[in-house]
């Protein structure tokens, strides 16, 4: 994962959503004049330590949209930054692969990010929304990777991080105002009706082209991912667990244990395909490696960002 650069993870903020990983480029450095309305109201305090100091935020910018809440807490006006990106913001502590975290330094076209090819790190505890008054407040830690591989850059570790009474703009998913999309995610596991709270959508780019990533949410963070190349124009395509070569993918991943099940067969159906929406059903067979899992759905969600 070379040179990666973030586009879309923190459009709330920075006029995308999502994440673009590209093995070419640097990422363009963030142009605070595009923030517009100064979502967020520059309250607040946002803090965290790394390299011996204690980072503090001169300016704080916070958004909900889509069901992703983006903090960042910017010193200076060089363009330094710590951020992240939470899916389905509630009360209660988050971790893994849909948790993107970044540091910006100054003057520099790389960040250092949560995640490098091999593992994620970090987590996001909220300790409290209060709607009312549209702030957010909790704590957050991570290790850093710097994103141009090239370079032998050693992690930073960055700890204590605390963001305390940040004002936000947009509307909480599941209240009020509900999902502020029509996306619609539906999930049967074992036969059973399985309850969907929340669905995010991303897209991303790994240097082989676009993938869509449709994530259908429970009340506690438990989800089922479905992964579709973007290119995809309608019909049936199979899920045979060979991630290098299948172009569809789906898994189910748990919060309390923690646990991810691999889909090793299965198909996803693209009935409808467009610019902007992608429908169709999905059935799929998971492993976590000891138990096994099956799931149908369906799937029609807005894909452009």
């Amino acid at each position: 994962m070379k040179k990666m650069k973030i586009v879309q993870a923190f459009a709330l903020l920075f006029l995308a959503m999502g994440f673009i990983a590209c093995d070419t480029e640097p990422v363009d450095p963030v142009l605070l004049d595009n923030i517009g309305n100064n979502p967020g109201g520059s309250t607040g305090s946002f803090t965290v330590n790394f390299n011996g100091e204690t980072y503090t935020a001169t300016t704080t910018l916070a958004v909900i949209n889509n069901g992703m809440l983006v903090v960042s807490g910017l010193r200076g006006s060089q363009g330094e930054s710590v951020s992240f990106a939470v899916p389905n913001p509630a009360v209660g502590t988050f971790s893994g692969d849909d948790l993107i975290m970044y540091y910006q330094p100054t003057g520099s076209s790389y960040q250092y990010l949560n995640f490098n090819m091999e593992e994620t790190s970090g987590s996001v505890n909220i300790t409290n929304i209060d709607a009312l008054n549209q702030t957010v407040s909790g704590t957050f830690s991570f290790t850093g990777w710097w994103s141009n591989d090239e370079e032998d850059v050693e992690p930073i570790e960055f700890t204590a991080g605390a963001f305390t009474n940040i004002s936000y703009t947009g509307t909480l998913p599941g209240g009020g105002g509900g999902n502020p999309t029509d996306d619609v995610f539906t999930a049967a596991l074992d036969a059973m009706d399985y309850p969907i709270a929340n669905v995010a959508v991303a897209v991303a780019d790994g240097g082989l082209g676009e993938t869509i990533s449709i994530n259908g949410l429970d009340a506690v963070q438990n989800k089922v991912v479905l992964t579709i190349d973007a290119s995809l124009t309608p019909g049936t395509y199979q899920i045979t667990g060979n991630m290098l070569e299948d172009v569809v993918g789906a898994r189910y991943v748990t919060v309390s244990p923690e646990s991810v099940y691999m889909a090793t067969t299965g198909s996803i159906v693209i009935n409808s395909k467009t610019e902007d929406r992608i429908a169709g059903t999905y059935s799929f067979s998971a492993t976590n490696g000891t138990d096994v899992v099956n799931f149908t759905g369906t799937y029609d969600v807005d894909y452009s960002f």
